[in-house]
């Protein structure tokens, strides 16, 4: 049989990537680039004409309508006789307003004497930059058949006005007064203005800014950049790139310029898509067929091994690996497989020492009952017998409860309801202990009786509260509460004995953090409280001490709520 020559999988793929996939992805991602930016640029400029042609024809249209009602108010007789009269009646008033609200760019409208005394407004005029409006008032002497336009900064009451269209008020062929309509910039700026995408100047023959959307576009004179009014087509202005379009409106001689940003275009979404889409199958037809040769002998087997990890990675440990290649993925399907026996193996082994080693751990931690307890419980049994035998018998009952609780191998888990029955006998034998000087208190919320917790979790609190602050204090009392907090079953011991001095608290939250046994000696009941719960729940959950000074010490017991039967 011939012997199959072995061929490294990367010699291969650097074949496959400069032959079959370098050369078209770099062809078709220089090509497509250079359509994006075609299309994009295409897009802002077709936009940009088409904005042009209909802010020329809307602006067109409102001068156009200023400039026949002008023409319309000035030879009305109705008006002239109000000159002439030098008051407006309510005829003259209503013409004026029915002919302001007419219009589709607001303004405001005034008459004047042949002395500019004004005869009527339809606002109150309050001043002006440059003075009065005399330039307007000039050229219409001058020309007083005609309709003149003039560009101004008028402040009246309800608005300020930057363009003005005004007709000398003749009688027979004598000048008695004059028409003018005054336009709002702010509604000027309104029919201009009708998009975010691209801003607008509006200026006279002479340059004089109009109005524009854009404040940069003029310079410190009133009149548009210098490079603006040069610019058509592609132009650089104040090093920004623009699409700027021109167009002069005949009837009013005004000039409009439509400016658009081209540093940055938004991206037209239908040519893009269009041109993805063709891109995709374009380049998926080319890959498809450069990777028919190989693909079933050397895809598959990737795929395979993906497939594998992938696996492990959510817990399955009995995918195995069937490659036969004379090559790389051949070394790593029989390392792989190899591994995963050993894994599992391991993963068996840790479990089962884990466990025994938990379970031991929890049982020794149950069975450390305090042997000076006893001691000192029975000697002071031998006393009570002979002066109170009814007190000495329930002080019997109560520690033969709490013994064979305390040994009782059953669960290691009880009811809150049991645990604190069990407590309150051993708080009891305490209370005959000590007698007067001793007392306790037991509140828990209601509801919470039968969530679970571990045997006798807070017996050792109580018993290392009467070891260290029971001479402390003429009195000692215990006080249990228990609670939840943020899904959480809190058991609190407070006790009202003298406060632990600070270096010896932050020593005991030091040794329960390390986890050590060995560094504890007068405090090893919290670290069995501490140890069990972490060893069955998580260190999510644990016990916390808190000392201050007049108000004694508490321990804060922290535990999962749980609810169930007990195991």
């Amino acid at each position: 049989m011939k012997e199959k020559r072995f061929q490294s999988f990367k010699e291969q793929l650097r074949k496959i990537l400069i032959l079959y996939m370098l050369v078209p992805i770099l062809f078709f991602a220089v090509a497509g680039r250079g359509m994006i930016y075609f299309l994009e640029y295409k897009a802002v400029k077709d936009e940009n004409i088409e904005n042009t042609k209909i802010l020329a024809k809307d602006l067109d249209e409102a001068v156009r309508k200023y400039f026949n009602e002008v023409e319309k108010i000035s030879s009305e007789e109705d008006v002239i006789n109000a000159v002439l009269n030098k008051k407006a009646d309510k005829v003259v008033y209503q013409k004026v307003y029915d002919s302001i609200n007419s219009m589709n760019v607001e303004g405001n409208f005034v008459i004047y004497d042949k002395n500019l005394h004004i005869i009527m407004s339809s606002a109150e005029f309050i001043g002006s930059e440059t003075g009065y409006n005399w330039g307007l008032f000039n050229r219409m002497i001058g020309y007083p058949g005609g309709i003149i336009l003039k560009i101004n900064r008028l402040y009246f009451q309800n608005g300020i006005s930057t363009l003005s269209v005004g007709k000398a008020i003749r009688n027979k062929n004598e000048i008695i007064g004059f028409a003018v309509y005054n336009i709002f910039d702010n509604s000027l700026k309104e029919l201009i203005g009708k998009s975010g995408s691209f801003n607008v100047v509006v200026t006279d023959k002479f340059g004089n800014v109009v109005v524009t959307t854009n404040e940069n576009f003029k310079d410190n004179f009133g009149k548009a950049e210098k490079n603006l009014r040069k610019a058509e087509g592609y132009s650089v202005i104040d090093k920004e790139k623009y699409y700027v379009n021109k167009k002069e409106i005949y009837y009013s001689n005004l000039v409009l310029y439509t400016i658009s940003s081209v540093g940055y275009v938004v991206d037209n979404f239908i040519d893009k898509m269009i041109y993805i889409i063709i891109f995709f199958f374009t380049i998926l037809a080319a890959m498809y067929y450069a990777a028919k040769i190989i693909a079933e002998k050397k895809t598959k087997v990737i795929e395979e091994i993906v497939k594998a990890i992938e696996n492990i990675k959510t817990g399955d440990l009995e995918t195995r690996l069937n490659v036969e290649t004379n090559d790389e993925f051949g070394i790593i399907a029989d390392s792989y497989n190899e591994m995963l026996l050993n894994i599992k193996k391991l993963i068996e082994i840790n479990k089962e020492e884990a466990k025994h080693s938990a379970v031991m751990e929890i049982k020794q931690l149950e069975s450390q009952f305090n042997p000076h307890f006893l001691f000192n419980t029975l000697e002071m049994l031998r006393y009570t017998i002979k002066y109170d035998t009814s007190v000495a018998n329930k002080i019997i009952i109560n520690i033969s409860s709490l013994l064979r609780f305390s040994i009782e191998n059953k669960s290691s888990e009880v009811s809150l309801q049991r645990d604190l029955l069990y407590t309150k006998n051993y708080l009891d034998i305490q209370k005959y202990r000590f007698g007067e000087n001793f007392d306790y208190e037991i509140k828990a919320e209601e509801g919470l009786e039968n969530y679970y917790v571990p045997k006798l979790i807070i017996q050792p609190v109580i018993e290392n509260a009467i070891k260290h602050g029971y001479t402390q204090v003429e009195k000692m009392i215990i006080y249990i509460r228990v609670k939840t907090v943020k899904e959480k079953l809190i058991i609190s011991v407070y006790n009202n004995g003298k406060e632990i001095e600070k270096e010896i608290l932050d020593e005991i939250r030091e040794k329960l953090k390390n986890k050590k046994a060995e560094e504890f000696k007068n405090h090893i009941g919290l670290y069995n409280i501490f140890r069990r719960i972490q060893l069955m729940y998580g260190e999510k959950y644990g016990l916390r001490i808190l000392s201050r000074k007049n108000r004694g010490t508490s321990v804060h017991v922290s535990l999962p709520l749980k609810s169930g039967v007990e195991k």
